[in-house]
């Protein structure tokens, strides 16, 4: 870090600590009290056996990268040393965590980037309050440490441009391929952020002038391949789970290719068309609920995206961010498979770029203008923290709010109010009840993550295939298939509808309380 650079650290501090202060307070409070997704309950098992038993094993068919489970560990052991005993603030803090991170990487961009130092923070405060990342930062899957690992990309990237001498161009290829890595070992779709980071660097190379174009050249080998030993490392560890399971790293290899190849492409309970995340993040509104949109980053955007085209001017990081920032939305948008989370890779970009913008209209401005820009950027701050507030905490599992996604329903916390009730009448110690869950598995979650405290439970697919010998007290089955348990394990036993979220309806046999 030269003199310069530590100089004008503590000037970034204070943009850093306002803006981290609004991030904190839509994503800390509260963490548990929205029901447990399908997906994050999922993650958070995955998560318990490692907890319990040390061992992870990367399965490509049916999870993504490791990374989540490795982070959430310290977290859950400052909790608890036994998964049951764990909760969802344990495992939510991990993303609010990495949100965090990645706006501490935007407050350094200004160190490599001088003149940026206003588009940055107009960047933070955006990120701050961003509807979709206030909810989704607030979620246990891998969206967020994904888009933190990229940012720490970006800005190596930057530091390396900046810096002069081999050592620190060596140290900074490390910072990316180190960063690059856990991308790698976070979830399968980095590759769609890589691929748009390649075109994006080309772009901006190419609007280098030649001289300083021939400089760099020179010196970007060795670089090349630090970063490509720092990222193949980390690539290795987390895969091989820390150079205990081979197979891992072949799996990640050679598997997830063909298993996400067929995910994006042949499972239509997800397939949606090209503009469902532009209805998503750009204006929603569903019966009476409120509007949902963030459709003014883009208006921020547009003098960042003159700036990057033009042809007298052109600003080589807004190109970066332009490219970069269209062809991710349009890769998004064109994957047949879609789920609304994933749209904040894109997303950061055009929160990014609507910084530059904000810059650039600052640059341009003068007198009252420079004010009507300041009110403007303020309205929109205010507008966006209102829909990060209801989509937080007033919405939170609400169909009206568009980044609620197949969300578990508050009538599942119903189901297990009803079980544990019933399980602590039937026994002193309610973790003695024997629960049999039959049920396809995309309609059993979230209920290993509750029946987390219940170690006699067993999982089926079907009502048939539950053994007699297991002779189960509590039974929760599909709908189709509750006929079948009434015949085999009805007897003594009442019987109830329950949804899981929308469109999933399961039946609850409980014994009745006369019987004991």
């Amino acid at each position: 870090m030269t003199e310069t650079q530590r100089h004008a650290l503590p000037r970034l501090l204070v943009p850093f600590v306002i803006a981290l202060a609004i991030a904190l307070a839509f994503r800390l409070p509260r963490l548990a009290s929205r029901p447990m997704h399908g997906d994050e309950a999922n993650q958070a098992v995955r998560t318990g056996g490692l907890m319990e038993r040390g061992v992870y094993r990367y399965d490509p068919h049916d999870h993504h990268g490791p990374v989540l489970y490795y982070a959430a560990l310290p977290f859950c052991r400052l909790q608890s040393k036994h998964f049951a005993e764990t909760t969802e603030t344990a495992y939510r803090a991990v993303p609010v965590v990495f949100a965090c991170l990645t706006l501490l990487g935007m407050a350094l961009i200004p160190l490599f980037l001088p003149k940026a130092a206003t588009a940055a923070f107009c960047a933070m405060l955006l990120f701050a309050v961003s509807p979709a990342f206030c909810y989704y930062n607030r979620f246990f899957i891998q969206e967020s440490l994904l888009v933190c690992f990229l940012t720490g990309m970006f800005v190596s990237a930057l530091a390396w441009l900046r810096c002069e001498g081999r050592r620190k161009r060596i140290a900074s290829s490390i910072g990316f391929g180190v960063f690059a890595g856990l991308a790698m070992a976070t979830k399968e779709t980095f590759v769609l952020s890589f691929a748009a980071g390649g075109l994006a660097a080309l772009a901006a190379w190419l609007a280098v002038p030649k001289a300083e174009r021939n400089g760099r050249i020179r010196g970007f080998l060795p670089s090349l391949v630090a970063a490509m030993l720092a990222a193949a490392f980390v690539f290795v560890l987390f895969y091989s789970s820390f150079f205990t399971y081979a197979q891992g790293v072949r799996d990640a290899l050679f598997s997830t290719v063909g298993a996400y190849f067929h995910r994006a492409t042949a499972v239509p309970e997800h397939q949606h068309p090209w503009w469902f995340y532009f209805q998503t993040v750009f204006g929603f509104k569903y019966g009476r609920g409120p509007l949902f949109s963030e459709a003014l980053l883009a208006l921020l955007a547009l003098p960042a995206l003159f700036r990057a085209f033009s042809k007298e001017k052109p600003d080589r990081t807004a190109t970066f961010l332009a490219v970069y920032t269209l062809v991710l939305t349009a890769v998004y948008a064109a994957i047949p498979y879609k789920t609304p989370w994933c749209a904040l890779s894109f997303l950061h970009g055009w929160i990014l770029l609507a910084g530059f913008g904000f810059a650039q209209l600052l640059e341009t401005c003068k007198g009252y203008s420079v004010k009507f820009v300041f009110n403007g950027l303020l309205l929109i701050l205010i507008w966006h923290g209102r829909q990060a507030y209801n989509a937080c905490f007033r919405y939170p599992a609400d169909p009206r709010n568009p980044y609620v996604y197949a969300h578990t329903g508050s009538d599942c916390l119903n189901l297990v109010a009803a079980v544990r009730g019933r399980a602590a009448e039937l026994h002193g110690n309610p973790a003695a009840t024997r629960i049999a869950v039959a049920a396809p598995p995309s309609d059993t979650w979230p209920l290993p993550w509750y029946f987390r405290g219940f170690p006699e439970t067993g999982y089926w697919t079907d009502a048939a295939e539950i053994p007699e010998e297991f002779a189960p007290e509590i039974v929760v089955s599909a709908e189709a298939r509750g006929e079948v348990v009434s015949k085999r394990f009805g007897q003594g036993k009442e019987a109830a509808f329950y949804g899981i979220r929308p469109g999933v309806l399961v039946y609850l046999f409980l014994p009745s309380k006369e019987i004991k």
